[in-house]
């Protein structure tokens, strides 16, 4: 009994707190809202422009070889990286029992 009394004392608390509430709300929408457009109201002139302006055209080309296009996103020696770094000191790379070869991460 006490299981289905709960759920309808709190749908009785809703009820009576939106209630009085629900006199608040207008019935009828604003004037600025259903009132006619404005025909002396400024507007831009229509203007022609074409459907393909700004776009880039790719045509089909000869494939690459693969080893030049790696080369051409490869960053340059010299431009940062990891050259000059001391990998020895590096957590991770020198491993017990590898022989004092660095963990290159191939397995």
């Amino acid at each position: 009994m006490l299981t289905f009394l709960r759920p309808a004392v709190a749908l009785t608390a809703l009820a009576l707190t939106a209630l009085p509430l629900a006199a608040c709300v207008p019935t009828a929408a604003p004037d600025w809202l259903v009132a006619p457009a404005n025909p002396a109201a400024a507007v831009r002139a229509p203007r022609y422009s074409a459907v393909t302006a700004g776009v880039t055209r790719y045509d089909v080309v000869d494939p690459k070889d693969w080893r030049e296009l790696n080369r051409a996103v490869t960053p340059r020696s010299g431009s940062g990286g990891m050259e000059g770094m001391d990998h020895s000191r590096m957590p991770g790379m020198t491993m017990p029992g590898m022989g004092g070869k660095r963990d290159t991460g191939g397995r």
